[in-house]
């Protein structure tokens, strides 16, 4: 069987790892489902290490997000039929159900069923996929209905590992939407893409994300922090590291889940404080002979003055609350990822608190940073990261104390960099989701700082038994590297 393509040939590709090894892969392996006279199109995105902002995305904060060199890519090449075919090979990897096909008219129903049906075949991850090609359907941007259209084959191969705390999901998401958009000429900016694929994982997949791991994984550049203002995604510009800093991480090989429970409880605990305190805010208007017709937060607990908040609304927030009593009394909040379940305790203060004060925390660690890059090695500049590392701690704290999605294997992980703040290491904070994952290190690039982090991860391991693992790596955005048309024989084209 010939090859589909030689990716020794493929000097534009050599650095998208594992877009070469997906391409031998397929050639060697799935010669079932890919052709080898057709041309594919090749795609790649990477994980992100959230540097600072986390879960305060789905709130209105702005967050600071690095990409890493770890990515998902995937290959999409036509078929004859009416047939979408889907394949993991990182799946296939490890002896599981790696396959699944599904029909172009079962892609174009409504989106929840599709979400059922997913969920009953046990095949969900399939909707990372598969669901790209029915969001882009119930978007109208394609007709899967129509009689001309032809199905594909989609295979991914990612190096992101799951359950890490760098969106794995997202960058599958990514890769796979901006190759079927290319595949079928289908014309979206950047961020429009990013929010089908936030879509996807919220109502294909059921997992309540916010969209920063996302428009992370399209937009990134390598090397500085991709900045956004999560109302609902308005980009800054970058965020420079000063020369010689850099943020890094280390997988504590403790699995977290966004679709887990401990996640959707804060975010609904989240929502749950922002109704409450939307209608003390019209309480104390119409006490003031005045009526509030729009929210003053304009929906974002992240617009809401830390100060305001503790002095007026935080002393009325409920530590905790019964699901069913907030339906009793307002009920519903205004997310839609999230459903208030009755029988559930609610921490709202505490979410509360973490979300209204991580805003805060995120804006001055971004004019620490920026403060601290225009100056030279020097004492004062080591004062100002010292000032944003240690905004990364308190954030790390209220992931613990208030949104209660900490670990103790991260737990560890942050006291071990703290020991070594003399060595070039300024700060540390759990990141994404929490619940275990990945720990960001905003660190020197120094032998001294690298030794340190070397430390780090043998001490763990002793700790624990955990085998941690390092992001170091920077690189570009999906969107940046766009698409490879790889053609038979080797060639290729953008």
């Amino acid at each position: 069987m010939p090859h589909v393509a030689d990716p020794s040939n493929i000097a534009a590709l050599q650095t998208l790892d594992p877009a070469p090894a997906l391409l031998r892969r397929i050639s060697g392996e799935l010669s079932d489902h890919f052709r080898p006279d057709l041309p594919l199109r090749l795609s790649r995105a990477p994980g992100r290490l959230d540097v600072m902002g986390g879960i305060a995305d789905y709130t209105g904060s702005l967050v600071c997000e690095a990409t890493l060199d770890c990515a998902a890519a995937v290959a999409v090449q036509t078929r004859q039929d009416r047939q979408v075919h889907v394949i993991s090979l990182n799946l296939k990897d490890d002896n599981s159900g790696f396959a699944a096909a599904f029909p172009l008219q079962s892609l174009a129903e409504p989106i929840d069923s599709q979400r059922r049906d997913l969920a009953a075949k046990d095949n969900r991850w399939a909707g990372y996929l598969a669901g790209c090609l029915a969001m882009l359907h119930d978007q109208k941007l394609l007709d899967l209905n129509h009689p001309e259209f032809r199905g594909v084959n989609i295979a991914v191969l990612s190096t992101v590992p799951p359950g890490a705390g760098v969106s794995s999901s997202a960058a599958i998401e990514v890769a796979t939407m901006i190759n079927l958009c290319h595949h079928f000429d289908v014309t979206l900016e950047p961020l429009q893409l990013a929010a089908l694929c936030q879509q996807v994982e919220n109502r294909v997949v059921g997992a309540p994300c916010g969209i920063m791991d996302q428009v992370s994984s399209c937009l990134g550049e390598a090397g500085s922090l991709l900045r956004m203002l999560c109302q609902p995604h308005t980009l800054q510009p970058p965020l420079k590291l000063p020369q010689g800093v850099c943020a890094v991480g280390i997988n504590s090989r403790v699995k977290h889940s966004v679709a887990g429970g401990a996640y959707g409880r804060t975010r609904c605990a989240a929502f749950m404080a922002h109704r409450m305190i939307l209608e003390k805010m019209r309480d104390m208007g119409r006490a003031a002979g005045k009526e509030l017709l729009a929210d003053p937060m304009n929906g974002y607990l992240a617009n809401l003055d830390p100060d305001d908040y503790k002095r007026y609304f935080r002393p009325d927030l409920p530590e905790t609350m019964l699901g069913a009593d907030f339906l009793r009394r307002y009920e519903r909040t205004i997310d839609q990822a999230t459903q208030v379940r009755p029988d559930e305790q609610y921490p709202v203060q505490h979410a509360a608190d973490h979300h209204v004060l991580e805003a805060r925390r995120v804006k001055n660690f971004v004019s620490f940073v920026q403060a601290a890059h225009d100056l030279p090695p020097s004492p004062q500049r080591r004062h100002l990261l010292d000032k944003a590392g240690h905004l990364m701690y308190a954030s790390h704290i209220s992931y613990t104390r208030d949104a209660m999605l900490g670990a103790d294997e991260c737990d560890l992980l942050v006291d071990l960099v703290r020991r070594r703040e003399s060595r070039g290491l300024y700060g540390a904070k759990i990141t994404g989701g929490g619940g275990g994952g990945t720990v960001a290190v905003l660190c020197d690039q120094t032998d001294s700082a690298s030794a340190a982090i070397d430390e780090i991860m043998r001490e763990y391991h002793q700790a624990t038994g955990h085998q941690p693992q390092a992001f170091t790596g920077t690189s570009p955005g999906a969107w940046h590297l766009g698409t490879k048309i790889i053609r038979p024989g080797g060639s290729h084209a953008a």
